[in-house]
């Protein structure tokens, strides 16, 4: 299969992620930039609410509930936005991007989209590869349980592995209501809609947000927004490694929006130096994009609380600072202090309970200031050196401390190394549980966020040598013997023609070290035949024919352990457990231990019936991880020598039986 033949899809979910969004924005007041800069976020919030909200009102998944939602929502946008109050706080005339930042904008993204496009496809490999990991075998039969049921909401996604209401049955949802609406719209098969969707994460929504971050953060210049698209593709910490560990879809779905929320809390505090959104049109923007993060993964929101500190205590430091100098009165330091206090009171119980159970299951794989020269190095888990884009940053620092602005950019990198080198250095304790704890104190999970601050400190520090370059060369110029306009002209020639070079220079340094290498090491987890997958190319060939032999009211006794659970995913068939991790009944327990002695036992027969088991399948025993409660399915094993079931089909050692016993 070509990934040509995956266009439809591709543009089918670039659609679901841009449109909605766009047009919301466009109906705020949102103009060019920012526009762009924010459609990937609303239309995360547009769809993932309506996915909540639509089987409340008996209503399936389907692209209209997103339609519907985009107009009202829209339509909500533009009321509000026609107050008399709202364009008061408008100015009459509104600064705009030039056409000429926002194609530099434009171009940056189209570059680190590019690339990183390139990279996903090498890692993935064919379009209907999958990830043969841990994570994925929920991931993909969450997905067809979507187009199963029509219910794409966060709150009943855990449901298909043993949720049974209430906190038990949430599992946000969005990234596997994107994938669902892929394969609903286009037919392409569920583990093409899988990729199609982190293609279109990893190399749209995150350049989109990152580049636009960039943008707020350090201002319209078109070197500086290249360098931060082209830098965006050169981390391996993102988005790369939540393709391969994990793998970590939701995650990645999350963190490629982020950026997009933190410069709505930017915006809100008014700290951008060149793009001034009012603050009526800044708010909605936060508000809005909130339950995009949320519902793409929880966890996205405590980062962003984690990452909004710096920003609002530089904000606190100025506001004081001016009732000082204002000599304001006492009962205005007392409204600070006390919107102060209850933010930190808000902030503390939000972080402390939107996190999952305490899980402390991973250890530290460093020392401290191991990991600290992880952070610096961007080369977490001991991979190799990021040089280019690490001494870009490095010099983008420096010029943030001599020029003294946009401080609180370093306080929040300060925060995103401080949660990796927690995680990745220190032992197990409090300090590990209360600061990263949302993380599973997982030090992969806070290892993506490093590359948010890491792309934009090396655009910054593109900017400090682009200067540098500018007022030597300007320094020539000024000596010619020639008019100004033609001084003009030889300056402008050769500043585009120095952001081109430094574009392919970024590029080459970007792309020929870690970023290559991890990629060509993480290839084996996409592929079929290796000593490590779950499914072989003999059973992805059987899966592909179960459809035509298996009925569509059946359930199959499977292993989840050697990947027989997907049989749901890839055939759209009803099997006994979905997954590893899914609680078992007595009756499934008894299936998988005895099926093969249904024959001869009534309390397996009552079992069979109980479960409405018709069909079996053997995949072997080639076990995810090789975990001890892969080799608890013994009742699946060795099937052909049972009179409990007869062969149906069979592709190499991979078998389909049918269950012929306790009719």
């Amino acid at each position: 299969m070509s990934w040509l033949s995956t266009l439809p899809a591709l543009l089918v979910a670039v659609a679901v992620v841009l449109l909605p969004g766009a047009a919301v924005a466009w109906f705020l007041g949102f103009r060019r930039s920012s526009l762009l800069g924010f459609a990937p976020l609303f239309s995360l919030s547009i769809a993932g609410v309506a996915a909540v909200i639509a089987p409340l009102a008996g209503i399936n998944w389907n692209v209209w509930v997103i339609v519907a939602a985009t107009v009202l929502v829209s339509a909500a946008a533009y009321a509000a936005s026609r107050t008399a109050w709202v364009r008061r706080q408008v100015p009459a005339a509104e600064p705009r991007d030039s056409w000429t930042v926002l194609g530099a904008t434009a171009a940056a993204i189209a570059v680190g989209g590019f690339l990183t496009a390139r990279r996903v496809i090498q890692l993935v490999g064919a379009p209907d590869n999958i990830s043969q990991r841990y994570d994925n075998v929920f991931h993909l039969n969450a997905v067809r349980f979507v187009l199963d049921t029509g219910n794409a909401s966060s709150l009943n996604l855990g449901s298909m592995a043993g949720g049974t209401g209430g906190l038990s049955s949430v599992y946000p949802a969005e990234w596997h209501s994107l994938a669902a609406l892929v394969t609903q719209m286009t037919g392409a098969a569920v583990p093409v809609s899988v990729n199609v969707v982190n293609l279109v994460a990893s190399a749209v929504i995150w350049p989109i947000s990152v580049v636009f971050l960039m943008r707020v953060v350090a201002g319209p210049r078109p070197i500086g927004l290249l360098a931060a698209g082209i830098a965006s593709a050169g981390l391996m910490a993102f988005p790369y490694l939540l393709l391969v560990w994990g793998p970590l879809f939701p995650n990645l779905l999350s963190v490629s929006a982020l950026p997009a929320g933190i410069a709505a809390v930017i915006l809100v505090c008014r700290l951008a130096p060149t793009l001034q959104e009012p603050t009526v049109r800044a708010w909605p923007a936060l508000v809005l994009g909130m339950p995009g993060l949320a519902l793409s993964h929880m966890s996205a929101v405590n980062a962003l609380l984690a990452f909004s500190a710096p920003i609002l205590v530089w904000k606190l430091v100025l506001h004081v600072r001016g009732l000082i100098r204002s000599k304001a009165s006492i009962a205005r330091f007392g409204i600070a202090a006390g919107v102060t206090v209850a933010g930190l009171v808000v902030a503390y119980v939000a972080w402390e309970k939107l996190r999952p159970a305490a899980y402390s299951g991973w250890t530290p794989h460093q020392t401290v200031a191991g990991s600290i020269g992880e952070v610096l190095a961007n080369a977490p888990l001991k991979t190799d050196v990021a040089v280019a884009i690490s001494l870009l940053a490095v010099i983008g620092i420096v010029r943030i401390i001599r020029q003294r602005t946009q401080v609180w950019l370093l306080g929040c990198y300060l925060v995103a190394g401080f949660l990796y080198v927690v995680d990745a250095g220190f032992k197990a304790g409090w300090a590990r549980a209360f600061f990263t704890g949302t993380w599973y104190q997982d030090t992969n999970r806070l290892a993506a966020y490093v590359p948010i601050f890491a792309v934009v400190l090396a655009a910054v520090g593109m900017l400090a040598v682009a200067d540098v370059a500018k007022s030597a060369f300007g320094g020539i110029v000024s000596k010619l013997p020639r008019s100004t306009a033609a001084g003009a002209r030889t300056t402008a020639v050769a500043g585009l023609a120095g952001t081109v070079i430094a574009g392919v220079v970024l590029t080459w340094a970007t792309q020929t070290g870690p970023v290559r290498d991890y990629v060509a090491s993480g290839q084996v987890f996409y592929e079929r035949d290796t000593k490590d997958s779950i499914l072989s190319s003999d059973e992805y060939a059987l899966l592909d024919r179960i459809d035509a032999q298996v009925p569509e009211d059946a359930v199959i006794a499977v292993n989840p352990w050697n990947g027989g659970a997907l049989a749901y995913a890839f055939a759209d068939r009803k099997v006994l457990e979905f997954h590893m991790s899914q609680p078992e009944t007595k009756s499934m327990r008894v299936v998988a231990e005895s099926l093969a002695e249904a024959g001869t036992s009534a309390a397996v027969c009552d079992a069979v019936r109980e479960t409405k088991v018709s069909y079996a399948l053997d995949f072997g025993t080639q076990y995810l991880l090789n975990h001890p409660e892969s080799k608890t399915f013994p009742g699946l094993q060795n099937l052909t020598s049972s009179n409990a079931v007869e062969l149906v089909d069979q592709q190499g050692d991979a078998k389909l039986f049918k269950v012929v016993a306790c009719s």
